[in-house]
């Protein structure tokens, strides 16, 4: 008789609890439930005698009912418990449920919760009943994934000049899904087997290499498999040798070899190991810069460009120069060669002129002595001018002739003169 009196009055402790549990739970219903989940309890302290494993993402009614008819004939008392605490669970939703063939309601519970994406654990807290316990999983209540997760791979590192990885390489593996998200990202190096990408992927071993890659979402979609291929190749020994260069100076030079006007500076450099970085010069005493281009120089007067190289290794060229003088250029003249001369015809003295044209284009030549003038026109480049002037005495004294040529040079109308002697002479 002691016994059924237990079992009547351990009820009626908890049906306080139950009802302010059951209260607790009805502001949770925003919106009419679109699913019932039922849990039921009988006579066992080990588990329930039935439960759900899977719902849908949304509004649901919970109902825990333990009596008669779902097998509770001891008269025990059970809870309905969700975890919201355990590492690894979703914790969004409260449910309390304590429940007794006893209380108010007969056993029989409901309350109205919005369930999440994931799984929420539950159990019942009677002291003794730990083995009742299970897990909920609720998937998403929206359209079903059948698109599988965009995945991407980059290779970086230190490359050569035939594009290879000096060293090594590094290949850092991007996936992306915006239905159920990404779940899993796999890769396989050089035929192996596929394992999971939790970190860049560092290679280092000298040879040609395949990363194969695909990531699978939370739905189960797998991409398609992807690759990239590289060449790892051993770092050069240390480039200890500066870069070999020279220059060179151009321009129109004069007889003298100075240059007319300008001379231009081309500087270059070569480096078979690490390559050329940089090439500077620097001008009569001026500090070092940057050498992009060919160094025009205008100023009149002796230059000296000083100029070295470095290249990627850091390895400096000597010092090394030229030097070159500028000379402004000289007007443009008509060149001609003159001579003259006295002689005698007769007892009649005459000063004979003579001028060559020793330029490139025709020239007009005016021939002027104390005894007349003579022009000649067009006169061809090594022709000549000539003219015998009559003095019209037996003899006169020393003098000079005086000679001009015109001719068209660079469009313009270029005039230049010219004076010779001639000696004295008497004639009979």
């Amino acid at each position: 008789m002691a016994l059924v009196m237990v079992a009547v009055a351990l009820p009626t402790v908890w049906l306080s609890g139950a009802g302010a549990a059951a209260q607790s739970q009805s502001p949770q219903a925003g919106q009419a439930a679109e699913q019932t989940l039922v849990w039921t309890a009988g006579n066992s302290y080990t588990e329930y005698m039935s439960m759900p494993t899977t719902a849908t993402a949304g509004p649901a009614t919970i109902v825990f009912e333990t009596n008669a008819s779902t097998g509770n004939t001891f008269g025990m008392t059970h809870t309905l418990t969700f975890d919201t605490s355990s590492p690894g669970y979703n914790h969004d939703v409260s449910v309390d449920i304590i429940a007794s063939p006893f209380d108010a309601t007969g056993g029989r519970h409901e309350v109205q919760v919005n369930l999440t994406p994931g799984t929420y654990r539950y159990y019942c807290m009677i002291p003794g009943h730990a083995g009742m316990v299970g897990e909920l999983v609720v998937t998403s209540a929206g359209p079903t994934d059948t698109t599988p997760p965009t995945v991407s791979a980059a290779v970086s590192g230190d490359k050569n000049a035939n594009g290879d990885y000096v060293d090594s390489a590094t290949v850092t593996i991007s996936a992306t899904d915006t239905e159920s998200g990404v779940d899993t990202v796999e890769y396989a190096l050089d035929g192996g087997a596929f394992q999971a990408y939790t970190a860049p992927v560092s290679v280092n071993q000298v040879g040609e290499h395949t990363v194969r890659y695909r990531a699978t979402d939370k739905a189960g979609n797998t991409a398609d498999v992807q690759s990239a291929t590289f060449t790892v190749v051993a770092p050069q020994p240390k480039d200890t040798t500066p870069p070999t260069v020279s220059a060179a100076v151009s321009g129109d030079k004069n007889a003298n070899g100075d240059y007319v006007d300008s001379a231009t500076v081309t500087i270059s450099a070569t480096d078979t190991e690490s390559g050329v970085d940089t090439v500077e010069y620097a001008l009569d005493g001026g500090a070092f810069q940057a050498y992009t281009t060919p160094v025009s120089v205008n100023q009149v007067g002796e230059h000296t460009v000083r100029y070295r190289a470095t290249d990627k290794a850091g390895n400096t060229a000597d010092v090394q120069s030229a030097t070159f003088t500028v000379v402004a250029p000289q007007p443009a003249e008509t060149p001609l060669t003159v001579t003259a001369s006295s002689r005698c015809m007769g007892t009649s003295a005459y000063v004979a002129v003579t001028a060559v044209n020793d330029g490139d284009v025709p020239a007009t030549v005016t021939l002027t002595s104390p005894y007349g003038t003579k022009t000649v026109a067009d006169v061809a480049p090594g022709k000549q001018a000539y003219q015998s002037f009559n003095a019209r005495a037996k003899q006169i004294g020393a003098g000079k002739v005086t000679v001009t040529g015109t001719s068209i040079i660079n469009g313009k109308n270029v005039t230049t003169s010219y004076e010779t002697a001639y000696n004295a002479i008497s004639c009979g």
